[in-house]
């Protein structure tokens, strides 16, 4: 039991810490942006989906050594990226979002889940 604990405390500890940011940006956003529309269901979702699907890329990479590990990276990376820009296509094209507000809300998110995503993938980064 204490060894699959261990084994998932990555993927725990992105869940724990991306339910505790909602919570404190939803309360936030209501005391705050009360009469703006902001998407934080779906800005949350692509970022633990998009940090989730890197970490288990990653896990699996590392395991099965399909590519060199910092192709790997760089390779998921531009998707993330990619998919960040449909992300922003998508809801600028949806009038109903003020993309400033999107963007204003969705960059803090970002960074905090991606300095998680590599401060989960340092050991892997460290051997290259």
């Amino acid at each position: 039991m204490n060894s699959i604990i261990s084994k998932g405390l990555d993927f725990i500890l992105l869940s724990f810490v991306t339910a505790v940011l909602y919570f404190t940006h939803y309360n936030i956003s209501m005391e705050y942006f009360l009469g703006y529309k902001i998407p934080l269901n779906a800005i949350y979702l692509f970022n633990y989906l998009s940090v989730l699907v890197f970490l288990i890329g990653s896990k699996l990479n590392l395991n099965y050594n399909f590519i060199n590990p910092l192709t790997f990276f760089i390779l998921l990376t531009f998707i993330k990226m990619l998919a960040t820009i449909l992300f922003f296509i998508l809801f600028n094209n949806d009038q109903s979002y003020d993309i400033h507000l999107v963007v204003y809300n969705f960059f803090p998110v970002y960074f905090l889940l991606l300095s998680l995503e590599v401060f989960s993938l340092k050991k892997s980064l460290n051997n290259i």
